[in-house]
């Protein structure tokens, strides 16, 4: 009897992954519960599950996997996972790495993967890490150089330091930001930041599936980009703070921004109200500082405000209804997305009861 109760807990925990709590990687055998998280080498990023929903207005039973600003008390995401899948129930979630090489969310009560990195990795040989850049990696436990899939190639709305827009001419795998619906939904949503599809080396804010801009950078010139519109970061800044790389070569051609002093904390993000926006965290005022946005004018966006609606960037609150209409969604546009507009408060009356006839 002691030697069967001995195996029967062998057998149980080999057969249950150990969790992984306060580290920044995750190997075969191992388990991310929804309380864990992963935490990068330089603490500055946290990869886990979280919640969106923000104060007892704002309720929401959506759960997302994802990376966000660990050294940050407000909390920024900086890539997701699932946007436009959020999970809905967190009980016996978990990402492993599956026995195919993949990393995976799973559901262990019913034994389904709901998220995978889909990638065409290496059967019980890969581990995945939480990079000091923010980049979560999937590789060969034996050879570092050897990358099956990272969140660096499928960014969600923000560009961190060293993160690539642009495409590999090889694979076809193209990387641009989108953004998000909201502040409390990362769902993909309508504004997009590109490179010029084209082929001119300058990049473009579009309305997303659209080939027309409403802002461009200017064309690059070897240094940087031409448009006298174009925040400093894309000039010469060889002794600022931020400077630009572009690449274009035989194998990828690309975009990336680099930060001179490693200490600052660094995002560029589209936001739901189609700027382009760069934030630097200040731990003095704990807050984040907004360096520059394109367009300058919100009211430059493509449909910034949505129908039946008048934008004015004289006034701090830019988009308002026409007379005769309201807002479609109160809860929304308190959220900055202002896109859905607004409807008429009655409806024509363009029905006649009188009959014609022939």
């Amino acid at each position: 009897m002691p030697l069967l109760i001995l195996f029967t807990s062998l057998f149980f925990l080999i057969s249950i992954p150990q969790r992984c709590v306060g580290v920044d990687t995750i190997i075969p055998g191992q388990a991310l519960a929804v309380s864990d998280k992963l935490i990068s080498k330089n603490g500055r990023y946290a990869l886990g599950f979280f919640n969106t929903s923000t104060g007892s207005t704002q309720i929401t039973f959506n759960w997302y996997l994802g990376i966000w600003f660990n050294t940050v008390p407000q909390f920024t995401s900086a890539w997701v996972a699932n946007r436009d899948s959020p999970f809905n129930n967190t009980n016996s979630l978990e990402l492993t790495i599956s026995h195919n090489g993949n990393l995976v969310v799973l559901n262990r009560s019913t034994e389904s993967i709901i998220w995978s990195t889909q990638a065409n990795a290496t059967r019980n040989s890969t581990l995945a890490i939480l990079s000091s850049t923010g980049n979560l990696i999937l590789r060969d436990s034996s050879n570092s150089s050897k990358v099956f899939w990272q969140s660096f190639d499928h960014p969600t709305d923000t560009l961190l330091p060293g993160a690539k827009i642009g495409w590999n001419k090889i694979t076809g795998l193209k990387r641009r930001l989108v953004s998000s619906r909201n502040s409390i939904n990362p769902a993909t949503d309508v504004y997009c930041v590109d490179l010029d599809p084209s082929g001119v080396n300058q990049i473009l804010i579009t309305p997303l599936n659209s080939s027309v801009p409403y802002w461009s950078s200017g064309v690059w010139n070897g240094k940087y980009f031409s448009s006298p519109e174009t925040p400093g970061y894309l000039g010469p800044t060889s002794n600022d703070m931020n400077y630009l790389t572009m690449v274009d070569n035989d194998h990828e051609k690309y975009f990336a921004i680099n930060i001179a002093d490693e200490h600052v904390v660094f995002r560029l993000v589209i936001e739901a109200s189609g700027q382009a926006k760069e934030f630097v965290w200040f731990e003095g005022s704990q807050d984040w500082a907004m360096a520059y946005a394109q367009p300058k004018a919100q009211c430059d966006v493509y449909g910034a405000c949505g129908p039946f609606t008048i934008c004015n960037d004289d006034v701090l609150q830019h988009c308002s209804c026409m007379d005769g209409f309201t807002v479609t969604s109160p809860q929304e546009w308190e959220l900055d997305y202002r896109s859905g507009g607004c409807l008429r408060k009655k409806s024509l009356e363009c029905i006649s009861n009188k009959s014609t006839t022939l």
